[in-house]
């Protein structure tokens, strides 16, 4: 199992939110945090140009939970973001 750490330090925002997703669901203790990175990597993944639908894929989910997830994530001086 990757570290909180490891899965900070994967470059490719999908795998990101992946492992992050799927350590979330393990008995890990800083799930909390690990929601944090995944919902950040996916907002990442939707900047750079990724789909929701390729997103959504990857990480075994619907295009509505994508959605979901990136919902809160607001980017430093960009108050204005919507949900995906």
């Amino acid at each position: 199992m990757l570290s909180h750490d490891e899965v900070l330090a994967i470059s490719d925002p999908v795998e990101r939110a992946v492992v992050a997703n799927d350590l979330i669901w393990t008995d890990c203790d800083r799930r909390t945090s690990l929601r944090t990175v995944r919902n950040q990597a996916l907002r990442e993944a939707v900047d750079s140009g990724r789909t929701s639908q390729e997103i959504a894929e990857r990480l075994c989910v619907t295009e509505n939970d994508v959605s979901w997830m990136t919902k809160d994530i607001v980017s430093v001086g960009r108050a204005d973001r919507r949900p995906l």
